[in-house]
């Protein structure tokens, strides 16, 4: 129900039209529901930054009473700011100088060791999810204007670019942890599958200064991309029959094919027993880097059919030719196949664009000969689970547009290496269905026990606390601020608010 008041109806007349009765404002400052949504949402995350400022002091003001004080020295209190969702934190906590095993000075927060609390530019987990999350989708420029726009907290572009350089930083420490492990049999998966199934491409991207190649390739360089999942289910769209795949994990990176392959090998034994996996499927387009090392013991290659029937295409200039070589590829004709291939390059005259090409096309096929039949035609797999389904492979092409494409060819882009590598790992994590995992498990921690009895009196105290409070109450000290806007540009829409919160506790503030 709209609010209106005596006051509010003075700066508006009613003027009929044809019939309508519409609201015309005579004052430029008059209240609006936009307005009044802004001013309210920015009181609440003053409110929300109090209540975190309170908490934090207290915590500090009962470590400092409880510390050993022949080991903690007080040497006064320092400043210091925690960027959050509802605006920037500012406290002060008690700093100390102390000794440590090596007898030697060093001055220590109490209160952050208590927290241990992991932060990236003083950004607080939930204001990284949110930059982090936007700089998946736009360029970091944007990113920090919709976190701006969106949050109590104002983030700059290059504060944006910075927090995923960082964030990045730390997935590749986890990641040559993994491999590590991997390389010493110490990682084991509780999911057990007799499949898997995995894909492998690239993406050109621009590069920039230094790591920009010389010579002949130009300003790209390919950005290594592979997925592994167990097989396909059927999405419940209630439309045409589609599917999705399932347990998806992807993995992205400038590296070498031997390092990629650790890498991949070791994100597949930490979900799955490596071991006990009987058949590892995996597709793609010939390349040697995809291709190296693929013949291990229960590994199948497969050559992508896109990228068969796309280099038959492009070396074959009838396009009705080309159709009836895929076709002969599709019945298995390889015989009949190349054969024509023969026959064409003399009946288009020997020219040599088109018999070079005809000759390369067969290279192609003749390198990648042990993939060209398709896994179904040479291994029997087991019955998948229930639920589940063994497909044609060929899902690479899509997730290279979903995973890197999408965000990173856009608008003339280039990257440095360790640029795309850092936003390919976020990007990774985010299809993977990780990214929010990751965040909590590498910048928060569990708040212990003491400082949750902190948090919870804080908030206890707030609702009860009396609108009078005499001088000798025991209430719980939370600071208290005037009513919003004293002092500031008197707009309809902050006398409203105003109105609505004097003599009130934040907790009547609610919407019911």
């Amino acid at each position: 129900m709209p609010i209106c008041t005596k006051n509010s109806m003075k700066h508006h007349k009613i003027i009929k039209n044809h019939g309508g009765v519409h609201m015309h404002s005579l004052n430029e400052n008059a209240l609006d529901f936009k307005s009044l949504e802004e001013e309210v949402y920015k009181y609440v995350c003053e409110l929300g930054v109090g209540i975190i400022k309170n908490v934090l002091m207290t915590i500090d003001k009962q470590l400092a009473s409880e510390r050993d004080k022949s080991e903690y020295r007080h040497k006064g209190l320092k400043d210091n700011t925690i960027k959050t969702v509802m605006g920037p934190v500012e406290y002060k906590r008690a700093v100390y100088e102390h000794y440590n095993e090596e007898e030697n000075k060093e001055y220590i927060f109490l209160l952050d060791k208590f927290l241990q609390m992991d932060t990236i530019g003083k950004m607080s987990g939930m204001l990284v999810e949110k930059v982090l999350e936007n700089a998946t989708i736009a360029s970091y420029r944007k990113s920090s204007n919709n976190v701006t726009s969106l949050t109590g907290q104002s983030i700059s572009h290059g504060a944006a670019w910075n927090l995923v350089q960082k964030f990045g930083e730390k997935l590749e420490t986890e990641e040559n942890e993994k491999v590590e492990k991997f390389k010493a049999g110490e990682l084991k998966g509780e999911r057990e599958v007799e499949a898997l199934f995995m894909e492998s491409d690239g993406l050109w991207l621009s590069m920039q200064g230094k790591d920009r190649p010389k010579g002949k390739k130009g300003k790209k360089r390919e950005i290594k991309i592979g997925i592994h999942y167990e097989g396909w289910v059927l999405r419940n769209n209630g439309k045409k029959k589609s599917y999705k795949l399932k347990n998806k994990r992807v993995v992205v990176g400038y590296k070498k094919s031997e390092e990629f392959k650790l890498l991949r090998d070791a994100d597949i034994a930490q979900c799955y027993n490596y071991d006990e996996i009987k058949y590892k499927i995996l597709n793609g387009d010939g390349a040697a880097w995809i291709k190296k090392d693929h013949d291990a013991e229960g590994e199948y290659f497969q050559l992508d059919r896109f990228h068969i029937y796309r280099s038959v295409y492009r070396a074959i200039k009838d396009k009705k030719e080309a159709r009836a070589l895929c076709i002969l590829l599709r019945n298995y004709k390889f015989k009949s196949f190349m054969d024509r291939l023969e026959e064409l390059k003399y009946e288009c005259g020997g020219v040599y664009e088109e018999v070079k090409k005809i000759d390369e096309l067969k290279a192609y096929l003749i390198s990648n000969s042990d993939g060209i039949i398709p896994y179904q035609k040479r291994i029997d797999l087991p019955e998948p689970p229930e639920g589940l389904c063994y497909r044609n492979l060929g899902a690479m092409e899509s997730n290279v547009f979903t995973v890197l494409g999408e965000r990173m060819k856009k608008r003339r882009m280039s990257w440095s290496i360790s640029g795309a590598n850092n936003l390919g790992r976020v990007l990774a994590e985010k299809i993977s269905g990780n990214l929010y995992d990751k965040i909590s498990s590498l910048l928060s921690s569990n708040l212990p026990e003491k400082a949750l009895e902190v948090y919870e009196t804080t908030i206890k105290k707030v609702k009860v606390m009396d609108k009078k409070v005499g001088k000798k109450s025991n209430q719980y000290p939370v600071p208290q601020g005037a009513i919003p806007f004293i002092g500031s540009a008197s707009t309809q829409g902050r006398k409203a608010i105003r109105d609505l919160i004097k003599n009130k506790v934040a907790t009547e503030l609610i919407y019911r």
